[in-house]
């Protein structure tokens, strides 16, 4: 993942605790990846 797609998914994790949205699978992924983690959709492709 690059920069700017990292970038991106900051905005996205700002704009929803913003809204109080954190409990939805983009919240929890987009905290995931900025927080360097892996990305848990990556995860979820692989259990299903």
């Amino acid at each position: 993942m690059d920069q700017q797609e990292r970038d991106n998914w900051q905005k996205v994790l700002d704009s929803l605790e913003a809204a109080g949205d954190t409990e939805s699978a983009f919240y929890l992924r987009a905290r995931a990846i900025c927080s360097g983690d892996p990305d848990p959709m990556l995860t979820w492709e692989a259990g299903s």
